[in-house]
């Protein structure tokens, strides 16, 4: 198979997984389209830099992270956690986390470590593929998914502290 064929292919069934990527980003709609559509392109005009097809989803996944920080870069974008009342448990048991409460702690690492966490627990890529997506090697990425998730732990108790 082309290996444009081959892109359009895992396009068609990784689009969600694109956008999705992207949006825990961007954290806008519109944003995360632009993102999405833009690694497209990128992608599609880029396909014969591709060396190995069997390396095609980090390929991707990296073209879409690329493009996603560019973009925070562009928009220089903070991220604060929400004031309000169900925000302030005196101390919660760890199950009574949300899902959403958790995406705002990771909005607040360094992007090194918010990437590597993402891939890894969003995206459910392996460690390997983290590394292929980072360029980086895979001790590289465990370290800084240990460090990141530490981290994010120590945020959260202090915030329910």
């Amino acid at each position: 198979m082309e290996k444009r064929q081959l892109l359009e292919s895992f396009l068609e069934e990784n689009l969600d997984r694109a956008y999705r990527l992207a949006y825990s980003y961007t954290k806008e709609r519109a944003s995360a389209e632009d993102v999405t559509s833009e690694s497209i392109v990128k992608a599609l005009s880029g396909i014969e830099t591709l060396q190995k097809p069997e390396y095609l989803r980090s390929w991707f996944f990296r073209i879409v992270v690329n493009t996603a920080v560019t973009w925070l870069r562009r928009e220089k974008r903070t991220v604060s956690l929400p004031e309000s009342a169900e925000w302030e448990p005196s101390a919660p048991a760890a199950e009574d986390v949300s899902a959403l409460a958790i995406e705002e702690f990771i909005e607040l690492l360094d992007p090194i470590y918010k990437t590597v966490i993402i891939l890894r627990f969003f995206e459910d890529l392996s460690l390997q593929e983290i590394a292929d997506v980072t360029e980086t090697n895979i001790n590289t990425v465990k370290t800084r998914l240990y460090r990141g998730l530490k981290l994010l732990r120590i945020e959260m108790e202090e915030d329910y502290e």
